[in-house]
């Protein structure tokens, strides 16, 4: 089972400062969440990220543990990214002592939850998981997805959003509205308007629907 975790403003920890580290980081950054990077050096990008104040690096060496760090951020994750799979295993068993969700990239038996790649387009988000078997293989399939991905499917979304706002003032029944939005989805003359760019005539037709089965019920 998959489950889209809201990391805005959560804090979050990342033991390592190499290539993986910098991936997971522009991940966490993207959902909003606020990362400190613990380890002894840092790629070039991470660095410019600190000086730019998107992230907080600490320079130290966590072959002691990270209970000090821990008590100081208090982070809701912890994901383990280190060069060091030994040293991995070492902070992966204390860091489930204190709380926090862990993932360790390396190793998925230690890890409370995978990270999954994702394919991103527009505000379309799909993850592609392989439970942490492949890594390299969830990166192609999510490829493969992002392909797939038309610009009727954004302009889809985008409808979609309109129709819910105005559906909520014109249809008290929920399960009227799912009925409606779900109808205006599979609309052939809304399905024409998205697929020419047309979406000023697409909401047109979606608000003339929707006020349409208010004013049946």
């Amino acid at each position: 089972m998959l489950i889209d975790i809201h990391l805005e403003d959560r804090k979050v920890l990342v033991v390592g400062g190499g290539k993986i580290a910098e991936r997971k980081t522009l991940q966490l950054l993207d959902s909003g969440s606020e990362v400190t990077l613990v380890g002894q050096g840092f790629t070039k990008k991470l660095i410019e990220l600190d000086k730019s104040g998107q992230v907080n690096l600490e320079k130290k060496d966590v072959v002691d543990g990270i209970l000090p760090l821990y008590r100081k951020l208090e982070p809701s994750i912890i994901i383990i990214a280190s060069n060091n799979k030994l040293l991995n295993e070492k902070v992966a068993k204390e860091a489930r002592t204190l709380g926090s969700l862990v993932c360790v990239v390396d190793n998925p038996s230690l890890s409370d939850f995978f990270i999954p790649a994702v394919a991103k387009v527009d505000n379309i988000r799909i993850a592609v998981s392989t439970k942490g078997k492949s890594p390299a293989m969830a990166g192609v399939i999510r490829s493969r997805v992002e392909k797939m991905i038309t610009m009727k499917d954004i302009h889809s979304v985008e409808l979609q959003s309109y129709a819910r706002n105005i559906a909520k003032n014109h249809i008290l029944s929920p399960n009227e509205r799912r009925k409606v939005l779900l109808q205006i989805i599979e609309n052939n003359k809304i399905n024409t308007f998205l697929e020419n760019d047309q979406v000023s005539e697409a909401k047109d037709l979606v608000k003339k629907i929707i006020v349409q089965a208010g004013n049946c019920n």
